[in-house]
């Protein structure tokens, strides 16, 4: 009696690359998924007045001989998890496409979990590492253009 082959099964690579798909696409969309999750920004005149307000009351309180203490009332945005949340689910699609490789799983949707959730990680942490690198740019051409030695 001939021997029935059963199909090999594909479906935690699939569900990898599934995940890394998604991960890779939230990576390179995260700036605009920060500015709709995230509360819109006080207008410069409130932002200013409350500075003022704070300003004020640490002159006050240093003419008293008294320690100042700040009050914060900046609540945390919601975006704050989205990078960890990328980098997380890009190291899911990594994860599930090794575990798939070790099922014997076809090769290709392994491979292709893995390659696509390193990806999203690296999508990430290249926007991060962008940033910081324009950010310093910026300040060091303020510095040269005030003349002060940044060596």
């Amino acid at each position: 009696m001939p021997e029935i082959k059963s199909p090999k099964k594909r479906r935690i690579g699939l569900i990898g690359i599934a995940v890394g798909f998604l991960a890779l696409a939230a990576a390179f969309l995260s700036p605009w998924i920060q500015g709709a999750i995230d509360p819109p920004p006080k207008p410069i005149e409130e932002t200013a007045g409350n500075f003022a307000g704070r300003l004020a009351a640490a002159a006050k309180a240093k003419i008293k001989g008294e320690d100042y203490v700040p009050i914060t009332l900046e609540e945390p945005k919601p975006s704050r998890f989205l990078m960890p949340t990328v980098i997380g689910f890009g190291m899911l699609a990594a994860g599930l496409g090794i575990v798939s490789l070790l099922k014997s799983e076809p090769r290709g949707l392994g491979a292709g979990a893995i390659a696509l959730g390193i990806s999203a990680v690296v999508a990430q942490w290249g926007i991060l590492i962008a940033g910081v690198i324009i950010f310093l740019l910026i300040v060091f051409r303020v510095l040269d253009f005030l003349g002060i030695e940044n060596g």
